[in-house]
């Protein structure tokens, strides 16, 4: 399963990414068939340190519409069932394996599983894909994304 944790809409029959740009929705894709529709390829700032080879190797293209011709406008975030308790999972390692994340307000229980506090107020945890007795995805409409 792929690890999403971001906003997305509907555009002609296919799921992208979205964004608000002024209005109107950012539509965001990294495929390249995409540019038939009227995409174009967005050339990265290669002067900004910030991105990875790995960033920059990926192709992005985006297309602003009006938000009357997208769907509704959702967040998704990837969870798991790990020991019986559900954390989000920030990301899935090279070596096959989730980082799961939560926060202090379940302390006592984070320290309990082994959590490690990465920055003040946040916990992670490397576990084998095989650990999590469930992966889902949660999905939640955003009724104000252009307001």
């Amino acid at each position: 399963m792929m690890i999403r944790y971001n906003i997305y809409t509907v555009y002609q029959d296919k799921e992208y990414r979205v964004r608000n740009n002024n209005g109107l929705a950012k539509l965001i894709s990294n495929d390249a068939d995409d540019l038939k529709k009227g995409f174009i390829e967005k050339i990265p700032d290669t002067k900004n340190l910030k991105y990875t080879p790995e960033q920059l190797a990926k192709k992005v293209y985006t297309l602003n519409v009006s938000p009357s011709e997208i769907g509704d406008v959702y967040k998704i975030s990837t969870h798991a069932l790990y020991q019986g308790y559900e954390f989000w999972i920030e990301h899935e390692t090279n070596d096959g394996c989730y980082i799961l994340s939560a926060s202090t307000t379940r302390q006592p229980l984070l320290d309990k599983l082994g959590f490690t506090e990465v920055e003040r107020g946040l916990f992670e945890k490397k576990i084998k894909k095989e650990e999590a007795d469930l992966v889902y995805e949660k999905k939640r409409l955003i009724t104000d994304f252009f307001d």
